[in-house]
């Protein structure tokens, strides 16, 4: 491992004097995945710089009217135990619970978790459903970056070398909402990504509305498939659910794998999907 420089600035101002300068410097979240490419040296930074002691990455704040602030710092453990997650925003709540183990959920961050991009990263699936958003700060400028424009590719997103993601924002969401995150993996292990699911309604007097469908495992970044939710607002029958199943099938293109060939993956997707939508239509219909 290639010698390099920690570095834990307190404010922006002292973080901007390093990526300013002409160095190869890679940000620090949790580290959860920065150490593991740090060991096997496919990383060689100048400088590592730690951003959890920045003023707000902590933050967490929730009201009724203008949503939820999350700091790029929270970690994932937050999500799956926070009394205001679990009440507010309760699919976000249930997919953490699905995300590693309590061990990696208390030091993995969510901006680092988003920063990373992964092909399969199960966090972007109810971000994207709740159209969430990233804040970031450059030496710059300041911006926000709506999660379904943050990814581009496979572990390539719209974050500049030197941006950093200070805070997510989620906006509230009545009552009447019912989601689930539905995966398929390989013996529990989530990096091997046979294909996942984030479904998500709203109720509003006799028509469920707002559908959401993020999908994941199945392309080469977690997207979600407008074409497909179009054709499920109202009140949807069988037939408007095939149309949807079949709206899914063109909008994503799965490879094959050594652990799954891609006309299985879009099998399992197909099939977690019929699930979930039926489920959304049970549990809205009833409540």
């Amino acid at each position: 491992m290639k010698a390099f420089d920690y570095i834990r600035p307190q404010s922006l101002e002292e973080a901007e004097g390093h990526l300013t300068q002409e160095k190869r410097v890679n940000i620090l979240g949790g580290g959860v995945t920065l150490f593991l490419e740090l060991q096997n040296n496919d990383l060689t930074p100048d400088i590592i710089l730690d951003v959890k002691a920045l003023p707000g990455f902590h933050d967490i704040r929730y009201h009724h009217n203008h949503g939820l602030k999350l700091g790029a710092a929270v970690n994932l453990q937050h999500l799956a135990t926070g009394l205001e997650i679990r009440r507010h925003y309760p699919l976000l709540n249930q997919t953490a619970q699905e995300l590693a183990s309590p061990q990696i959920r208390n030091r993995a961050t969510i901006g680092g978790t988003l920063a990373w991009a992964s092909p399969v990263s199960e966090l972007a699936a109810p971000m994207l459903c709740y159209d969430a958003t990233c804040h970031t700060w450059s030496p710059r400028r300041t911006r926000t970056i709506p999660v379904n424009e943050l990814y581009l590719g496979d572990f390539k997103t719209a974050l500049e070398p030197d941006e950093i993601i200070t805070h997510i924002h989620l906006p509230s969401f009545p009552a009447r909402t019912y989601g689930i995150y539905q995966r398929q993996t390989v013996r529990h292990d989530g990096r091997r990504m046979i294909a996942g699911a984030a479904t998500l309604a709203i109720r509003k007097h006799h028509t469920l509305t707002n559908w959401r469908i993020a999908v994941l495992g199945v392309d080469d970044r977690p997207k979600r498939i407008p074409e497909a939710e179009a054709l499920l607002e109202g009140a949807p029958d069988e037939e408007s659910i095939h149309l949807a199943l079949q709206a899914v099938q063109e909008n994503i293109h799965p490879q094959d794998v050594v652990y799954a060939r891609s006309d299985y993956r879009r099998a399992v997707l197909d099939a977690l999907l019929q699930r979930s939508i039926h489920s959304i239509i049970s549990n809205l219909q009833e409540s």
